[in-house]
């Protein structure tokens, strides 16, 4: 078989692979929440729900290939992102003056710091195939523990 055959048919195989990973559903988001309830009524934090959507998901077919890696971490971080721009609408809900707009500086530069950090990692692995795993999980991470924290900050403080 000629080398552009060879080549063709690998790029159809990973396409196939990669069609086959489920893709981000409307139910996510439910399955974090769900989580996170059966946490906190553990009295639990809720970072044990960090993974719940994208380690699943790589256990799929294709799932394991960097693509899938990527797709899967996604998936989770739009689902925790939901969640993290609920708490903070709910948040900011409980507050006004001064309060309200000391949460927005820090969600601005918190945003600030995530990418950072987000885009070190992926700078790090620059060129290989492995920086956009390394960068979606380092997404996923920072997504989820803000979102934990927004909540933590909200209920504590009574900002309801």
């Amino acid at each position: 078989m000629p080398k552009p055959a060879a080549f063709l048919m690998t790029a159809l195989a990973a396409v196939v692979t990669i069609v086959t990973i489920p893709p981000a559903a409307a139910d996510d988001a439910a399955t974090i929440a769900s989580c996170l309830e059966e946490e906190r009524a553990a009295k639990r934090d809720g970072h044990n729900c960090i993974g719940r959507i994208s380690k699943p998901c790589m256990e799929e077919p294709g799932g394991e290939t960097t693509a899938g890696m990527k797709i899967c971490a996604n998936r989770e971080v739009e689902a925790w992102d939901a969640q993290l721009n609920a708490e903070y609408k709910r948040l900011l809900g409980g507050l006004e003056g001064k309060s309200a707009e000391k949460i927005r500086s820090a969600q601005r530069a918190w945003i600030t710091m995530r990418d950072g950090d987000c885009g070190l990692s992926y700078d790090a692995f620059e060129g290989g195939t492995i920086a956009g795993v390394i960068a979606g999980s380092c997404m996923l991470d920072h997504t989820a523990t803000r979102a934990l924290q927004l909540h933590d900050l909200r209920t504590s403080n009574d900002y309801e």
